[in-house]
């Protein structure tokens, strides 16, 4: 079991404190999937430490040949790893321990697109010196949610760091959301569609790093979350979204698996005008289809992983998609 929880504002603020707690040195190096969002890589930056991105497979799985193969990073202090689970399917925990305890280096737990639920005999964001989560993510209506859970020794004290306080106009939002969610889908959709195509769409433009406590409202929700439900619900979303994909010649990235809580279904498509059928499908049809993530802009992006990024759709399963096993585009 882990040592501490601790609940913030966001996932910066948790994830800026556990490399506190790790006492990570500046100038040294963390091991980071090169296929990961521009937040994480932020936060490692401002504290001054350096990334060098491991490669991943079409599947996300790291490719651990080229990972164990250390001599290519002699030069370079390694003082962790990141662990991804991507779109909140488990990575093979076992492996990322071992590596981590080999190379006598701190293994982070990104559980971002999940929440902390037991899987094979452990709990997702158990499973390193710290892990971090997202429930704003997964959990509607909350104004702010991010979990750092700490398994090594801390002396951190919260009781100075104040408690977010949600707006004015976030909660006239989340009101009129609640209230009107025809009217929201109305006025979202009756836009333009956005450019998904960019790996640069949803760069996070939020540049408050200040640490906060979360706020109080949001973290009743958190605590009353229906777990159980919520996974029933998406792994129905799941079995329909792979015939969804059967009849429209995607293949399915990750297996299906009835246990987990992820937050996307994610599929490959045949190639770019492919893709953007889709996603124009999709917006037309008031399901949002989206792509991900938004690579970090200072990172030079190499044509072998743009092609490949270029092939992925992600569904949001937050969504109502529960008769999209019926169509095709």
């Amino acid at each position: 079991m882990i040592k501490n929880l601790l609940n913030f504002n966001n996932v910066r603020s948790a994830l800026s404190v556990g490399i506190d707690i790790l006492q990570i040195p500046k100038d040294s190096y963390v091991l980071v999937p090169e296929i990961i969002c521009d937040v994480a890589v932020k936060v490692f930056i401002r504290k001054k430490i350096k990334i060098t991105f491991y490669k991943l497979d079409k599947y996300f799985q790291p490719v651990w040949r080229e990972l164990e193969n250390l001599k290519t990073l002699k030069n370079k202090k390694i003082s962790a790893i990141l662990m991804v689970h991507f779109f909140g399917y488990p990575q093979n925990i076992r492996n990322f321990r071992k590596f981590s305890k080999k190379n006598d280096i701190y293994l982070i737990e990104d559980n971002c697109h999940s929440l902390n639920i037991p899987i094979n005999q452990t709990i997702l964001g158990y499973n390193g010196h710290i892990g971090i989560d997202s429930p704003r993510k997964i959990i509607k209506d909350l104004y702010s949610g991010g979990r750092l859970f700490i398994n090594t020794k801390s002396n951190i004290i919260t009781k100075n760091i104040p408690r977010y306080i949600p707006t004015k106009i976030q909660k006239f939002k989340k009101n009129l959301k609640k209230k009107n969610p025809k009217l929201s889908e109305y006025i979202k959709f009756s836009k333009k569609r956005p450019n998904y195509e960019s790996p640069y769409f949803f760069s996070d433009k939020d540049n408050d790093f200040s640490i906060k406590k979360t706020d109080l409202l949001s973290l009743q929700k958190i605590r009353k979350f229906n777990f159980k439900k919520e996974i029933d619900k998406r792994y129905k979303y799941l079995l329909k979204l792979s015939k969804f994909a059967k009849k429209n010649n995607l293949e399915i990235v990750f297996k299906k698996n009835k246990n987990i809580l992820p937050m996307h279904f994610v599929a490959i498509t045949r190639n770019n005008s492919h893709r953007k059928k889709i996603l124009n499908w999709g917006w037309r049809n008031k399901i949002d289809i989206v792509t991900w993530p938004s690579f970090y802009k200072e990172k030079k992006l190499s044509q072998v992983l743009l092609r490949r990024w270029n092939k992925y759709i992600c569904i949001p399963l937050n969504q109502n998609l529960s008769d999209i096993d019926e169509k095709r585009i």
